[in-house]
């Protein structure tokens, strides 16, 4: 059984190499399912790594787009 990793919403801005406003924006709108462990006025989010391979392969590109 191997364990969940949980990435932070700086360490996903790290590997994707977006800003902390377009992560959040992302989860907002749905595209990037996360956890929030902080308040509703102060959200915390935590962000399952499998959840952000799913969004790289929802978003992968078979050509150059126009």
């Amino acid at each position: 059984m191997s364990a969940t990793i949980t990435l932070t919403v700086a360490q996903v801005v790290e590997r994707l190499g977006i800003s902390p406003k377009y992560v959040r924006k992302l989860i907002k709108r749905g595209e990037l399912k996360a956890s929030n462990v902080g308040s509703p006025d102060k959200p915390l989010y935590r962000i399952r790594q499998q959840a952000v391979e799913t969004l790289l392969d929802e978003r992968t590109v078979t050509g150059i787009e126009g």
